[in-house]
């Protein structure tokens, strides 16, 4: 006896979520807030909302810029994202082809595809500077309120591949 078989439907995809606002600036338009941009996965990425990837405003490097929750994030044009820290009230620049991206309190560089080149590892770090940046382990950051810096901790070079180098801060 041959078995029975059972034909089903395929399953309905599930409703995709985008739970988190953003602001960002959609082509030629003004700063603004988003209601249902983005989602936000374990490891700090963004998945945006095809509609919102779709109004971001890509530099000649086929970069774009958006804010959600506390973070500045990079964006490609395939939706790649990363989180960068913020540099005097923007995404971090990339300095030597290198900016700085924070999660979760740790540190580390990504290139202008988006990808993780230095791991996360670093309690402080500082933009790329002549092939090198500065990193630590074991600062804090302090500030005055409209000023911020590290203090403390055990400061080392890391060259553009993240070996760390020989040589003073």
């Amino acid at each position: 006896m041959l078995p029975l078989l059972t034909l089903t439907a395929p399953a309905e995809p599930a409703q995709q979520s985008y739970p988190l606002p953003c602001f960002h600036a959609p082509r030629g338009g003004e700063l603004d807030t988003f209601p249902d941009c983005a989602a936000q996965a374990n490891d700090g990425t963004l998945r945006l909302a095809p509609a919102h990837l779709k109004r971001l405003d890509f530099d000649r490097s086929g970069l774009a810029t958006i804010h959600v929750g506390k973070s500045f994030h990079y964006v490609r044009r395939n939706g790649r994202t990363a989180p960068v820290m913020t540099m005097d009230n923007g995404a971090d620049p990339f300095v030597n082809g290198r900016a700085r991206s924070e999660w979760q309190g740790k540190i580390g560089y990504v290139d202008r595809t988006l990808r993780l080149v230095i791991a996360r590892r670093y309690d402080g770090a500082m933009p790329f500077e002549k092939g090198f940046g500065e990193v630590c382990m074991g600062c804090s950051l302090t500030g005055d309120g409209e000023h911020h810096w590290y203090a403390g901790g055990t400061w080392l070079r890391v060259d553009r591949a993240g070996r760390e180098v020989a040589g003073k801060r």
